[in-house]
């Protein structure tokens, strides 16, 4: 793909995705730390990479997805339904392998 922006755009937006990969991994890295908190690096990191890296904004999308659906699945429960959304009962399973025929005759 080639890109047809001017050179200053991509001097911009390759310096916002080394700003914003910086800011995550110190983020990460100062987590454990007691001092500066890690996610005062983490989300402002993350930000940037989501307005620019569509990989990034995806996977972002698909863990608020997730925990939007463990959320209303924990509802779901305290209200008293239980959903099992492992397999579907229309669906058959094979049958069990037949124990004599693989023994030799």
């Amino acid at each position: 793909m080639i890109d047809r922006r001017p050179p200053r755009t991509r001097a911009v937006r390759l310096a916002r995705l080394t700003l914003g990969w910086l800011m995550t991994i110190a983020g990460l890295l100062l987590g454990p730390v007691p001092i500066v908190p890690g996610f005062v690096l983490l989300i402002p990191g993350l930000a940037l990479l989501a307005t620019e890296s569509r990989f990034i904004r995806g996977h972002l999308r698909r863990l608020r997805e997730k925990r939007l659906m463990r959320h209303a699945m924990r509802n779901a429960e305290r209200a008293g339904f239980r959903l099992d959304l492992g397999q579907d009962g229309d669906e058959e399973e094979p049958p069990p392998p037949d124990p004599g025929k693989d023994r030799p005759a």
